[in-house]
């Protein structure tokens, strides 16, 4: 026979299998899918100052990633693994002249890409880490 308190002991053991299959695991992993046709535009860089009025911008148009740091666009194929983001191919660029503060930071963006971030999706946020430098950005 079976009672009320069974039945609650098993709705609430049922709860929380569906909970932990909703969400109970923080190991979501970013994709490149998650990524594509979205344009991403920094708020906040740690680390590393960035050039006074400048930003930024990280376009991702299927398996490709575009970078400007304030003058030039870069842009290569790209790849995640194991959260961590980074070109995988020759990376191509714009030949604007800039000022060597603007030519050093697409410089430093240009490397950072090349070796590699972490990357994490929140929402409309992507951050993305190496060791002491965080890049925040915003969904544009």
């Amino acid at each position: 026979m079976i009672t009320r308190i069974h039945c609650f002991a098993v709705a609430v053991g049922l709860a929380g299998v569906l909970l932990t299959g909703c969400g109970g695991d923080s190991d979501n992993e970013t994709t490149a899918a998650d990524l594509n046709g979205s344009t991403f535009t920094s708020t906040e860089v740690d680390g590393h100052d960035l050039v006074e009025g400048s930003k930024i911008t990280l376009t991702f148009d299927d398996d490709k990633l575009s970078a400007e740091a304030g003058c030039n666009t870069m842009s290569a194929p790209y790849v995640i693994e194991d959260d961590l983001m980074s070109w995988d191919g020759e990376v191509a660029a714009t030949m604007m002249a800039c000022s060597d503060e603007l030519t050093a930071q697409d410089a430093w963006l240009t490397d950072l890409l090349k070796t590699g971030v972490d990357v994490e999706l929140d929402g409309d946020t992507l951050t993305l880490t190496h060791e002491d430098e965080t890049i925040e950005l915003a969904k544009s």
